[in-house]
C-alpha cells in the first residue's frame, strides 16, 4: 500500500465497484500482456461485453490477481482507495521502469445496510467504456520503448489513513517513482555501478557518440571521385565544391567533443579511484588500458593534424601537413578501436576477446558505432587504393617553361587523361618527394595535346622542383628584371615580357612525375550561364587559363551554348605576373570577332616604381597597346570597387544595354567564378548577394583545392 499519491498522467475507471474491480483486471492483464512481463502463451482471448480481452491462463497469475482484486473490491466499497497503480520493475535491481496509475472515479456512494442496490449501467455504455480503456492502454504502449531485460510487477493501492490493511498481504511502501527524462544510459540496470558517477559518465558516453558520428562524416567530402562523379547531378541540392570547408566544420566539431569527451573521462576516473566503483586507480585506466591509451594517442594525432593545418603552416611548409594529415589513417583505426578498453561495461574488468571487435558486446555496453562509421573508412580506402593504380599510368614530362613571372608551366602527356575546362588535378615527383601529392589547377584546354600546369616557386617542394629543373631563383631573376622595368625589350636579354623560356631538355634530363585526377571545380558550369565573371587573384588566374582557351576553341566551332558575354577580372600586385599569362591573353584578344563577347578588365594593385612610372608616362600617350600588359585593353591601377562593377553590370543589363534582346528574358543568370584569397571572395560575394534582383541572378563560387 502506497502512502502518498503521485501526479502522472492516469487513466480513469469510472463506475460501480464491481465494475471498476472488473475494468482493473482486464487492464492489468492486458498491460502484462502487451509489455511482455509474461509469455504471451500464458494469455488466452476471451468475449466480455461485446469486446475481445486477453486473460491470463497462468493458474499461480490467476489466483494472486484475484486474491489483489477481491481486497481492492473491499475498499471500493468502502470508498478507501482513490488510485490504483501497476508498476513494471526490473527483476534484477529491482528499478521501477514504469507505472500505470488508475485514477478511481465511482458513480455510487458506499451501500449502507439495508439500502437497495442502484440500477446496473447499461451495457453498451459498459462496452464503450472498456473498449476506451484498452484502446488507451495499446495507443501508449506504441509511444514506450522495448524492455530487453526480465521483469516483474507491484500492484500499490492509495488508501486513507482509516483504511483495514490485511496484514502479511499488503505492506506500506514508497510509490515506486521513476525519475523523469533520463535516458537509457541512465535507466540500464547493468550500469548501476558506473551510474553512481552520474552526469560525467553520462557526458562522456554522449559525446563519445557524437565523436563516432563525425569520424564517419568527416571523410565523406574527401571521397573526390565519387563527388567528382556526382556533382553535375546534385550540384542542384547541396554545394558539392564546398566539400573542403564541409570537412573543416566537421573537424571543428570533432574538436570541441573530444574536449568534453575527455575531460569529462578525467573527471571519471577521478571518481572511480575516489568511489572505488570498481577496484582500480585512474593510473591504470589511462595507461594500461586499450581504451585509455588509444584515447591518449588519439589526442596526440589530432594536436599534429590539427597543428600543422593552420593556413599559414600549410603553404610555408605544405609536407608537415601532408605528413601529418596522413595520420589520418592511424587516427581511425584508434575510432574504430576505442572501445576496446570498455569503460561503460558491467563488468569489473574489461571483457577483451581475440576476434575482431576484440570485446565481448556481453558486458561491454553500447559500442556499436564502428559497425556504422567503418563503411565511409571502407570507401575512402577503396578510393584511394583506385587513385593510386590510375596515377601508375603512363605519364611523361614533355616540356618545361618558364615565364617572366617565374612560374614554370609544365607540359604533361598522359594519353588516359581525360578532363573538361576548369579542372584541378595532383601532381607528384618521386625525385623530389615519393609520397606527396599536390594540387595544381590545369591550365591547358581540353583541346590541346598536352596537359600544362602552372607552378609558382613559393613553397620547400616548388622550390625544389624549380632547382631540379634548372629554373631556380637566379633565372628567374634574369627574366623578371625587364618587366619590373616595365620596359619593353631588355637589351642585354633580348627578351619581351610576354616571352618564355623552354628549358633544354637535351643538356637537362627531365625527372619523371605522375598524375592524379581530374577534379571538379566549379569554373567548369561557366557555359551553363549567360554571362560569365572570371576574376583571379595572382596566381590565382590558373583556371582562366583553361577556360579561356578553352572558349576561344568552342568558339571558332560556334558551339558556345547558353554562354553570351565574358568578364574576365584579373588582379595582381606586380607587374611581372602579368607575363606568363600574357601570351595566352594576347591571342584570345586578337581573335575576337565580337569585340563585346569578350572584356578583359586588369587591375594593378601595387605601388609602382620609378622606372615603370616612366616607361608609362612615354610609351602610354596615343599608343594601340597598353605599356605594361601590351593588350588592346589599359591597365587600371588600384583595387577594384566591387559593389560599383556589379551594379554597374546589373544596369546595363537590365537596360538591354550590355546583352541583346534581355530585355525579352524573365531573369539573366550572371555566374561569378572566383580564385584568390578568401578576404576578396567575401567582397565579391557580397556584391553579388546585394545585386540580385528578379530581373538579374548573380551566383558566386570560389575555387577549393
Amino acid at each position: 500500500m502506497a502512502s502518498k499519491q503521485a501526479n502522472r498522467q492516469a487513466i480513469t475507471l469510472k463506475g460501480s465497484t464491481s465494475l471498476v474491480t472488473e475494468f482493473f483486471k482486464y487492464a492489468v492483464n492486458t498491460i502484462l500482456f502487451q509489455r511482455e512481463v509474461y509469455p504471451s502463451d500464458d494469455f488466452h482471448m476471451v468475449k466480455k461485453y461485446g469486446q475481445t480481452v486477453l486473460v491470463t491462463q497462468d493458474v499461480a497469475l490467476e489466483s494472486y490477481l484475484d486474491k489483489i482484486l477481491k481486497q481492492v473490491q473491499k475498499w471500493l466499497l468502502l470508498g478507501s482507495v482513490t488510485q490504483l497503480v501497476l508498476a513494471i520493475i526490473s527483476k534484477d535491481s529491482r528499478t521501477p521502469l514504469e507505472r500505470w496509475v488508475f485514477d478511481i472515479k465511482l458513480v455510487e456512494l458506499p451501500v449502507e445496510s439495508g439500502e437497495a442496490p442502484p440500477p446496473p449501467k447499461p451495457e453498451a455504455e459498459i462496452q464503450s467504456e472498456i473498449r476506451a480503456i484498452l484502446k488507451q492502454i495499446i495507443s501508449m504502449v506504441t509511444y514506450l520503448p522495448v524492455i530487453n531485460e526480465p521483469t516483474v510487477f507491484n500492484i500499490l493501492a492509495y488508501t486513507s489513513e482509516s483504511a483495514d490493511v490485511p496484514a502479511g498481504e499488503w505492506v506500506d511502501t514508497d510509490p515506486l517513482a521513476i525519475e523523469a527524462s533520463k535516458s537509457q544510459q541512465a535507466t540500464n540496470t547493468r550500469l548501476a555501478a558506473l551510474n553512481a558517477l552520474t552526469w560525467s559518465v553520462w557526458t562522456s558516453r554522449g559525446a563519445g557518440l557524437v565523436l563516432a558520428f563525425d569520424g564517419g562524416l568527416i571523410l565523406i567530402p574527401m571521397l573526390r571521385n565519387v563527388i567528382r562523379v556526382v556533382r553535375p547531378k546534385v550540384q542542384w541540392l547541396f554545394p558539392a565544391d564546398e566539400n573542403i570547408w564541409f570537412h573543416r566544420q566537421v573537424a571543428y566539431s570533432m574538436a570541441f567533443w573530444s574536449m568534453v569527451h575527455t575531460t569529462a573521462h578525467y573527471v571519471n576516473f577521478f571518481n572511480v579511484e575516489r568511489t572505488q566503483v570498481r577496484k582500480e586507480i585512474a593510473l591504470d585506466i589511462h595507461y594500461t588500458q586499450a581504451g585509455g591509451i588509444s584515447g591518449h594517442f588519439m589526442l596526440l594525432i589530432m594536436v599534429l593534424m590539427y597543428g600543422t593545418a593552420h593556413s599559414k603552416i600549410r603553404q610555408q611548409c605544405f609536407e608537415a601537413f601532408w605528413y601529418t594529415h596522413h595520420l589520418a589513417f592511424f587516427f581511425m583505426i584508434g575510432i574504430y578501436s576505442h572501445a576496446t578498453g570498455c569503460f561503460v561495461r558491467d563488468s569489473t574488468n574489461p571483457d577483451y576477446i581475440t576476434t575482431f571487435p576484440f570485446y565481448s558486446t556481453q558486458h561491454c555496453l553500447g559500442y556499436e558505432s564502428w559497425r556504422f562509421i567503418i563503411w565511409p573508412g571502407i570507401l575512402y580506402f577503396g578510393e584511394r587504393v583506385y587513385r593510386e593504380i590510375r596515377a601508375r599510368k603512363a605519364t611523361r614530362l614533355s616540356k618545361v617553361l618558364v615565364h617572366p613571372s617565374g612560374a614554370m608551366e609544365l607540359r604533361i602527356v598522359k594519353p588516359s587523361f581525360k578532363y573538361v575546362a576548369g579542372q584541378w588535378l595532383f601532381i607528384q615527383v618521386p625525385e623530389i618527394s615519393k609520397f606527396q601529392w599536390h594540387p595544381f589547377t590545369i591550365t591547358s584546354a581540353p583541346e590541346d595535346p598536352y596537359v600544362s600546369v602552372h607552378i609558382r616557386q613559393v613553397g620547400d617542394f616548388t622550390r625544389a622542383l624549380g632547382d631540379r629543373l634548372g629554373a631556380g631563383p637566379s633565372v628567374v631573376a634574369a627574366m623578371t628584371q625587364a618587366a619590373m622595368k616595365g620596359a619593353e625589350k631588355d637589351e642585354k636579354t633580348g627578351m619581351t615580357r610576354g616571352d618564355f623560356v623552354e628549358l633544354d631538355s637535351s643538356n637537362l634530363s627531365l625527372p619523371s612525375v605522375r598524375i592524379d585526377g581530374p577534379y571538379g571545380a566549379p569554373a567548369e558550369d561557366v557555359f551553363n550561364v549567360e554571362v560569365a565573371v572570371l576574376i583571379g587573384a595572382g596566381i590565382g588566374v590558373t583556371p582562366f587559363a583553361s577556360i579561356l582557351k578553352h572558349i576561344w576553341y568552342r568558339q571558332k566551332r560556334g558551339n558556345l551554348g547558353t554562354l553570351r558575354r565574358v568578364e574576365f577580372f584579373w588582379v595582381c600586385r606586380d607587374a611581372p605576373s602579368f607575363g606568363w599569362f600574357q601570351s595566352l591573353l594576347q591571342e584570345v584578344e586578337a581573335a575576337q570577332a565580337d569585340p563585346n563577347f569578350l572584356r578583359i578588365n586588369i587591375y594593378l594593385t601595387q605601388k609602382i616604381g620609378e622606372d615603370m612610372l616612366w616607361n608609362i608616362a612615354v610609351n602610354d600617350a596615343g599608343a594601340q597597346y597598353d605599356p605594361l600588359t601590351l593588350l588592346r585593353t589599359r591597365t587600371m591601377f588600384g583595387r577594384p570597387d566591387w559593389m560599383t562593377i556589379y551594379g554597374q553590370m546589373r544596369q546595363a543589363v537590365e537596360s538591354g544595354q550590355y546583352i541583346a534582346g534581355s530585355k525579352s528574358q524573365l531573369k539573366t543568370k550572371v555566374g561569378t567564378y572566383f580564385c584568390g584569397p578568401s578576404v576578396l571572395a567575401k567582397a565579391i560575394k557580397e556584391a553579388t548577394v546585394h545585386h540580385t534582383n528578379s530581373n538579374v541572378e548573380f551566383s558566386f563560387a570560389k575555387e577549393h583545392f
